[in-house]
């Protein structure tokens, strides 16, 4: 497909990816934005469907191979349209923006003998959301499974905090995370939460049990009550006395799961591949 040049904001294809600078259309469409000449790359060889890309003259013939592959239409815009897909009132050093499929997935679909899901209740901090994205991602984890409540996956921080994670990693939402978990409990997951309270140490946990969900909660409030009623074991993660009482969430996240991984792998029969 030939590059065709953006004459104004009045293109139809430009007017339609500036409306997904904001949340509603977003949430209606199943569209997003990415930005950064390096993120619209991992977004073409990425599992995640590409609609259309936005670049700059001189950024726009690193793409015109791939898009022309994948037939994906390719736009050339000015600098000055481009910021104005970013969104922000300041000036960025962006060079070219694509639209994105979402990558979300069905409760219901989530499953498997060695399933690993990272589930967040109300994370508040879009950047936060963005960090757990790249992190279960990291761990080898199905989805993230995130309360509707939460701060949105798919908007600018939480992209852009994801350093591409987003492209690849599905994001199941839910309007009752409580609830969710109690399915999956129902349908054989162990549902490990950690708490300053808890008897046991993440290390003495039963984090090699599969499938699992790891579930964080809210950044000041930690998990709500109907959450923690659904948790199948209670792990806490240590601190040095005299220090901070709790960890950030995503940094709690990454210690769970890395030890769940480490668990995992101490129990693997031998000659099983690593």
């Amino acid at each position: 497909m030939a590059m065709e040049e953006i004459d104004g904001i009045k293109h139809p294809a430009y007017k339609h990816a500036l409306s997904l600078t904001r949340p509603a259309e977003r949430m209606q469409s199943g569209l997003y934005l990415v930005e950064t000449a390096n993120f619209v790359r991992q977004a073409l060889a990425s599992p995640a469907e590409v609609l259309s890309v936005f670049a700059t003259r001189d950024e726009a013939s690193s793409f015109s191979e791939e898009c022309a592959a994948q037939d994906i239409p390719l736009y050339i815009a000015s600098a000055g349209l481009i910021q104005k897909l970013v969104g922000t009132s300041y000036e960025v050093a962006v060079t070219a923006i694509c639209v994105v499929r979402q990558r979300r997935v069905a409760l219901e679909s989530l499953g498997g003998k060695q399933t690993v899901i990272l589930a967040g209740e109300e994370i508040q901090d879009p950047r936060n959301v963005g960090v757990l994205v790249r992190t279960a991602e990291a761990v080898g984890c199905a989805a993230l499974l995130l309360s509707a409540n939460s701060a949105e996956a798919y908007s600018r921080p939480a992209v852009r905090s994801s350093t591409g994670s987003i492209l690849r990693l599905p994001v199941c939402l839910v309007p009752d995370l409580p609830t969710a978990l109690r399915s999956l409990r129902q349908r054989g997951f162990h549902v490990v939460a950690s708490s300053a309270r808890a008897p046991r140490t993440v290390y003495d946990g039963a984090l090699s049990r599969r499938p699992l969900v790891v579930v964080v909660g809210n950044e000041t409030n930690g998990m709500t009550e109907a959450a923690r009623a659904e948790a199948s074991e209670f792990v806490s993660l240590p601190m040095a006395s005299g220090g901070p009482s709790s960890l950030n969430v995503t940094v709690a996240a990454g210690v769970l799961l890395y030890e769940a991984l480490r668990q995992a792998r101490a129990v693997r029969e031998p000659g099983e591949t690593q």
